[in-house]
């Protein structure tokens, strides 16, 4: 963990002032350290997450905010690994199923009955578009931005494209100009934030390109 300078400089006036020594200064820092590893939610003292399956991944995924607290000390303390795993992994490919919101599941209730179980039934698909294409047309798009490239069309990457190539055929091209045409979403800006092909094709995301919310 990394401790910010001012909290350095304090606790060595603070070891200072009681008489301590290097020994004493180190102890106070380890204390501290230790101290912050741990964050209450709801009366709850969360155990701390050290993978990649962390809450706030989960969560910007699952993309339907209410009843926060229960879900973060259900992930955290409730859940295995292998749990969490799973649960984002699933999520991107329910979420492509259900885009409107009021059908999808209460997230702790989703958490709660582990409906990534469950089979997600398939929207009705008229068409399917080339993954392998697509992935090579996406990285030429973004060839010369700091969007990351395309490595592979998982299951997930591939529903969210079925999803858009069946509800926005003739809007796919136009969105991707837009994207690379935009300095936040190529990072350009500074702001720190890089769009990725996963949020580019998240239902949401993708009709606030399209009309134009990131335009410049």
């Amino acid at each position: 963990m990394d401790i910010p300078q001012y909290a350095l400089d304090a606790a060595s006036d603070f070891v200072k002032s009681c008489g301590g020594d290097a020994n004493s200064y180190n102890a106070f820092l380890k204390g501290f350290e230790l101290a912050n590893k741990y964050r209450r939610k709801d009366g709850h003292v969360l155990k701390p997450i050290n993978d990649e399956y962390t809450f706030e991944r989960w969560w910007n995924l699952y993309d339907h905010k209410v009843g926060r607290d229960n879900c973060e000390v259900k992930w955290h303390n409730r859940m295995t690994k292998a749990e969490r795993k799973a649960a984002t992994e699933h999520t991107p490919i329910y979420v492509a199923r259900t885009p409107n919101k009021e059908f999808r599941k209460h997230p702790y209730t989703y958490l709660n009955q582990k409906c990534w179980n469950d089979e997600v039934k398939p929207v009705a698909m008229t068409a399917k578009a080339d993954a392998g294409k697509f992935m090579e047309y996406f990285n030429k798009v973004f060839e010369y931005t700091d969007i990351p490239k395309l490595s592979e069309m998982t299951e997930e990457r591939t529903a969210k494209l079925n999803y858009i190539y069946n509800t926005y055929p003739k809007d796919i091209l136009s969105v991707l100009d837009k994207v690379k045409d935009s300095r936040h979403l190529t990072g350009e800006d500074g702001k720190g934030f890089i769009a990725t092909f996963e949020w580019i094709f998240t239902p949401k995301y993708f009709i606030q390109i399209k009309e134009g919310y990131f335009d410049e």
